[in-house]
C-alpha cells in the first residue's frame, strides 16, 4: 500500500487540537494565528481515516463567497495528493479516494444544508452567523452518525460565540482553547508593536487579544445591548395579561422577522421575536394564530402594499383577509429608523429568553467598512443580523418614547397610495406596447 505524506506542520499551540477526543470544540484564536489551515488539515484527516461508510463533512463560513475565499485553496492544496478526481469548482466540494466528501458552505444559506448528514463540521467565524444555525440546522446533521464539530472565531464582543466559549470551558465534553496574540509565540513582537500602532486600541484588544470586554467597532447598538444586561433591562420580561403591537421585517429573499411588544407605564417591553426564511406568508399567518396574543397592530414595512406577480395582490391585502390589524411604518430614511431604535432602546425591557435570537441580531448590527477609506460608512451590513434589527427599527419608528402613561404607538397612513392597477392592466398595455411607458414597479 503507497504512502501520502501530507505537508502541513501544525503550530505548537494547534497540537492539542488535533489530539483532542472530544466530539465538540469551541477555540477562539487572534488573527492571523493559522486557525484555518490547521481546521482544513484537521478536517481532511479525520476524513482520509474514518471507517464510516459514505462520509461527508463540511466546512461553514458566514457567506459561501467568503467560505470559497478563505478556505478553497487551503483545502484543494492539503488534499491534492488524497483526492479521487479533480475538485469540484461549482460545487467547492473535492472527493477523497475512500470517497470521503468535503464540501464547503455558506451560513447565508441554512436551506442547502437541511436534510443531508456530516459526520464533521467546522464552522468558521461562527460570531458572524445566525445563533439559531447551529441547533436548528447543523446540529440536526450530525446527530444520527455521531458526527463532530468545531465552532473557531475572533472576539466579537459577549455575542453567542462567547457564550458558547464559556460553556465549553465549563463542559468537560467540549475542547475549548482561546489564543491571545501575547501568549501564543505565532507572531513576532515586532509585528506585534506595528499591528498595535496601526490599530485602536479596542481595535487591538478585540483582533489580537481575544478581549470580550473591548469595545466592539461599528456596530450600532451593542453598547446599549450591554449596559441593558447590566441594567436587568434585558431578563425576565414575559407576556402579560392584555393587548400586544407587532413590527415586522418581511424579506423576500431572505429571513422575515417579528418582534412583539406591550405598553405600559414604564416603557415598551419587548415579550417575544420570531424569524424564519424561505417559507410562504400562510407559514407567519399560522404563527401569529398559534402565538395566541390579542393584536392591537401589525406592522408592516410600506412596500407592503406593492402587489406580486404570483398573486396580483399586495402583502398587505393578504394579512388583511386574515383578519390581522396591519399598518404601515412610515417611509423614512434607515438612519433616521437607527437613530430611532438607539434612543428608545434604553427605555426598553426585553425578555432574554424568548427573544434570544432577536437580541444577538441587533448586538451583531453594524456599518459596512470601506477597504479603500479604511472608515465605517454610514450603511449598515446586510447579513443574518439585518432583518431582526430592521423589524426593531421600524418599531422605533412607530413607538413614541414618551413620558409615563404617554406611551402609544403612532398612526399614520402610508405616505405614497399605489396606483390601482391590477396585472391584467399591465398585460393590456404591454401588448399595446406602451407598457415602457408606464413602468410600475412590482416587488
Amino acid at each position: 500500500m503507497s504512502q501520502v505524506e501530507l505537508e502541513y506542520t501544525p503550530r505548537e499551540p494547534f497540537i492539542p487540537f488535533h489530539q483532542r477526543k472530544q466530539r465538540w470544540a469551541a477555540m477562539c484564536f487572534h488573527r492571523r494565528a493559522g486557525k484555518t489551515v490547521a481546521c482544513i488539515h484537521d478536517l481532511v484527516l479525520r476524513a482520509m481515516y474514518t471507517t464510516k461508510k459514505r462520509p461527508k463533512y463540511a466546512y461553514i463560513g458566514p457567506f459561501r463567497q467568503q467560505a470559497k475565499e478563505i478556505a478553497w485553496e487551503y483545502l484543494k492544496e492539503a488534499t491534492e495528493h488524497i483526492r479521487k478526481g479533480p475538485p469540484r469548482e461549482s460545487d467547492l466540494r473535492v472527493t477523497l479516494h475512500n470517497d470521503a466528501t468535503i464540501t464547503l458552505y455558506g451560513a447565508d444559506n441554512p436551506d442547502a444544508l437541511r436534510g443531508l448528514y456530516f459526520d464533521g463540521v467546522i464552522l468558521d467565524e461562527y460570531g458572524d452567523m445566525r445563533p439559531g444555525l447551529w441547533g436548528e440546522v447543523v446540529l440536526p446533521t450530525l446527530m444520527d452518525r455521531h458526527g463532530w464539530a468545531v465552532f473557531i472565531g475572533t472576539m466579537k464582543g459577549k455575542n453567542h460565540f462567547y457564550k458558547l466559549l464559556e460553556r465549553a470551558e465549563e463542559t468537560e465534553t467540549w475542547f475549548h482553547t482561546v489564543l491571545k496574540a501575547s501568549e501564543s509565540g505565532i507572531l513576532s513582537d515586532e509585528d506585534l508593536i506595528e499591528a498595535r500602532a496601526e490599530m485602536t486600541e479596542a481595535q487591538y484588544q478585540q483582533e489580537m487579544e481575544c478581549n470580550p470586554n473591548a469595545q466592539v467597532m461599528g456596530t450600532y447598538y451593542s453598547e446599549i445591548i450591554s449596559q441593558m444586561e447590566n441594567d436587568s433591562r434585558i431578563g425576565d420580561h414575559p407576556y402579560r395579561e392584555g393587548q400586544v403591537h407587532v413590527s415586522a421585517d418581511l424579506g423576500y429573499t431572505d429571513s422575515t422577522a417579528f418582534w412583539f411588544w406591550q405598553l405600559d407605564e414604564q416603557g415598551p417591553i419587548l415579550i417575544d421575536y420570531y424569524e424564519n426564511a424561505s417559507v410562504p406568508l400562510a407559514h407567519y399567518f399560522g404563527m401569529l394564530r398559534e402565538k395566541g396574543y390579542d393584536y392591537a397592530d401589525i406592522w408592516l414595512p410600506h412596500d407592503a402594499m406593492a402587489r406580486t406577480y404570483q398573486t396580483g395582490r399586495s402583502t398587505m391585502e393578504q394579512f388583511k383577509d386574515q383578519g390581522l390589524p396591519v399598518k404601515l411604518v412610515p417611509k423614512l430614511a434607515v438612519q433616521h429608523g437607527i437613530d430611532a431604535a438607539r434612543k428608545i432602546m434604553p427605555n426598553c425591557r426585553i425578555d432574554k429568553d424568548n427573544c434570544a435570537t432577536g437580541i444577538e441580531a441587533l448586538r451583531a448590527y453594524r456599518r459596512s467598512w470601506n477597504e479603500k477609506t479604511q472608515q465605517f460608512s454610514n450603511s449598515p451590513v446586510h447579513d443574518w443580523s439585518s432583518n431582526g434589527s430592521d423589524a426593531f427599527r421600524y418599531f422605533a419608528l412607530v413607538t413614541d418614547d414618551a413620558e409615563l402613561g404617554e406611551v402609544e404607538t403612532k398612526s399614520t397612513e402610508p405616505l405614497i397610495k399605489p396606483a390601482e392597477y391590477r396585472l391584467e392592466e399591465l398585460f393590456k398595455e404591454r401588448e399595446s406596447g406602451n407598457w415602457r411607458n408606464n413602468i410600475l414597479r412590482i416587488t
